[in-house]
Formats: C-alpha cells, structure tokens, sequence
C-alpha cells in the first residue's frame, strides 16, 4: 500500500466445514487414515476450547492413528453416510 504497510489477505472458504457444524441433528465427526481406518470423533472437546468455528481441515494435524501416522483426514458425515462399523484406532491429540 502506499502508506508503507501491508495488506494482508487471507484466504477466505465460505464453503467449506466448520468443526460446529458436526454437532448439527443428524451428523458426526470421522476421522479417515491414509491406512484405511476410520473412527468417529467427538467434537464437543474442541468446541470447549472455542474452536467451534475452525475449519474442519486445520484441526487434521490434531489427530494420531495408531498406525504412526500424525494426521487423518477429518469430515462431517450424515448418519446415513457412515459406515456402520468404525474400526477405531484414531485419537485426538490436542
């Protein structure tokens, strides 16, 4: 700008999930692993923290699967879109 400072910009993605939006009626956090497990995750931590509003893919690197791997990939699913049978096996790591 002309007045020596910077501008800023960031990179604004109206559509995509936001973490409150899994506590919705009829939805649920999952968590899948490059190995192919999968887990639900329960969101009402994060929200505590008043992360409610954080996008859902910047909160992937919160997550260990017990594969080794230090991130999953996070989204929200409608229960007629989750599997019926998570293996289980992916944890939230602050």
């Amino acid at each position: 700008m002309a007045d020596g400072s910077r501008n800023l910009a960031r990179e604004w993605s109206f559509g995509e999930a936001r973490l409150g939006w899994a506590t919705a009626a009829r939805s649920s956090l999952w968590a899948r692993c490059g190995c192919g497990r999968e887990a639900v995750v329960d969101p009402r931590p994060w929200i505590a923290q008043g992360l409610g509003r954080q996008l859902v893919r910047d909160l992937e690197h919160r997550l260990r699967c017990v594969c080794g791997a230090r991130q999953a990939q996070l989204e929200i699913r409608g229960l007629a879109e989750a599997p019926g049978n998570g293996a289980g096996g992916i944890h939230v790591f602050r």
